[in-house]
């Protein structure tokens, strides 16, 4: 892998591991939905006016529509997923959990996709992060309210389905432009999430402050618009498994991050969780 892509790709996973501190910051005075709106209508904006200048065509063309409604489905349903999950649970867990999506890459790129198929190590390194999201999950048994285990619960489901939206969006990316892939997953989530939100969550009296902007601005801006390109430009051109590899970098990121700027706790539970889950994901995409 190419010294430059592996830095970019380092890059973009130290913004996500932020990502969770963020949505804490902004679910601080916005819905969970709302903001999941909010956050991909701006950064379709801003991916939108860029393509527009370097005359990047983002419309589909006919026999592009249904891989791309495909992917949109499964984008719709992680990014609700994730944001409901840092709602009820803590920016630190779901830095992990969800996090923990290329185990399930890897397991999902056996069946899906040729040439990338399951070996002894990354069995290891699944078991190994399977272990650690469990040990993550068990940080709260018996000691928080039910809610945040429901949280935890669905930032697994959201890993699960990130997991099989990246496989099946590199095989997205062998017929349509990044531009296009993920302006249009952007485009589709964005009118759902906002009638939902406006309808049954009270979007629009919500009141906000600088650093529910802030975060806003960061989720919209640096996550959605330019890490989202960026990302699906470096996978065009580098198998899915071995990019994940760097992904072990994000829940290490998020934890430290949520320490920082939340003041959120660090257990023993929750830093062999991480570890796990960290030396998982690096088994698993090197093999």
């Amino acid at each position: 892998m190419p010294i430059g892509l592996a830095a970019a790709a380092l890059f973009l996973y130290l913004l996500w591991g932020g990502n969770p501190v963020a949505a804490k910051l902004a679910l601080t005075g916005l819905p969970p939905i709302g903001l999941a709106g909010l956050r991909f209508a701006l950064a379709a904006s801003f991916l939108g006016i860029w393509c527009a200048a370097r005359r990047e065509p983002v419309l589909p063309a006919r026999d592009e529509m249904r891989p791309l409604l495909i992917n949109g489905l499964l984008f719709t349903a992680q990014i609700a997923t994730f944001h409901l999950g840092v709602f009820w649970s803590s920016a630190n867990h779901s830095s992990v959990l969800v996090n923990s999506f290329p185990i399930f890459v890897a397991v999902f790129a056996h069946f899906y996709l040729v040439g990338d198929r399951l070996s002894p190590s990354k069995v290891l390194g699944i078991a190994l992060g399977f272990i650690g999201v469990v040990a993550v999950f068990f940080d709260r048994w018996g000691n928080e309210p039910g809610v945040m285990i429901r949280g935890d619960l669905v930032l697994i489901l959201s890993a699960l389905i990130l997991g099989w939206q990246n496989t099946y969006f590199k095989d997205v990316l062998e017929r349509v432009s990044p531009y296009k892939s993920v302006f249009s997953q952007m485009a589709m989530c964005v009118p759902i999430y906002l009638i939902y939100s406006v309808a049954f969550e009270g979007l629009l009296h919500a009141r906000v402050d600088a650093v529910i902007l802030g975060a806003l601005a960061y989720q919209g801006i640096i996550v959605g618009a330019f890490s989202f390109t960026a990302w699906a430009l470096i996978l065009r051109r580098v198998p899915v498994s071995k990019l994940a590899v760097f992904a072990f970098s994000t829940p290490v990121w998020g934890v430290i991050l949520s320490y920082l700027i939340l003041g959120e706790p660090l257990t023993w539970m929750l830093a062999a969780g991480v570890g796990l889950v960290a030396v998982g994901i690096a088994i698993a995409a090197r093999a």
